[in-house]
């Protein structure tokens, strides 16, 4: 699997600190009773926040950066875990886009009023991947127009190798 164009694209410092102070608090809200601070806090709510830190770890962790990955055999995008792989097969069409907060309402991987799904680390360019049998796709990239070529020759020698 050779390595045809790689980014890595971090999302927003504000929202990185904004999790990592919640994951903070949480962790202090949890341990306090063991430094001898007395919190008032039954047990169901510390087990409550307890789950709130795991899931916010995870969050904070996992949506961290988009990997945007081209090999010879196929697009590879995701935050973390949450992956998706397209062969060339599978992709009619790429077109550049400009995020829009009034389409996604967010960050991460969301579903797009135009029935996109996005996965946004941050606002800017990217493109949108139309793809056989599967929704749309919009990814942020820093180098929209590079991305968008060289996954373009990609499409035609998939179509000349079939064709």
């Amino acid at each position: 699997m050779n390595e045809i164009y790689s980014e890595k694209i971090s999302t927003f410092y504000f929202i990185t600190i904004t999790l990592a102070i919640t994951c903070l608090i949480l962790f202090f809200v949890i341990i306090a009773p063991f430094l001898g601070k007395q919190l008032f806090i039954n047990n169901n709510i510390k087990i409550v926040i307890a789950i709130i830190l795991v899931f916010d770890l995870i969050v904070l962790f996992s949506f961290r950066t988009l990997n945007i990955l081209l090999t010879e055999e196929k697009l590879i995008f995701g935050f973390g875990r949450f992956r998706k792989k397209l062969n060339f097969s599978e992709i009619e069409k790429v077109e550049l886009g400009e995020y829009k907060f009034s389409n996604y309402f967010g960050y991460g991987i969301r579903f797009g009023r135009d029935k996109t799904v996005g996965y946004v680390p941050r606002g800017g360019r990217g493109l949108k991947i139309f793809v056989r049998k599967q929704p749309t796709y919009f990814i942020i990239t820093e180098r929209a127009e590079e991305l968008k070529s060289l996954l373009e020759k990609q499409l035609s020698l998939v179509d000349a190798r079939r064709g």
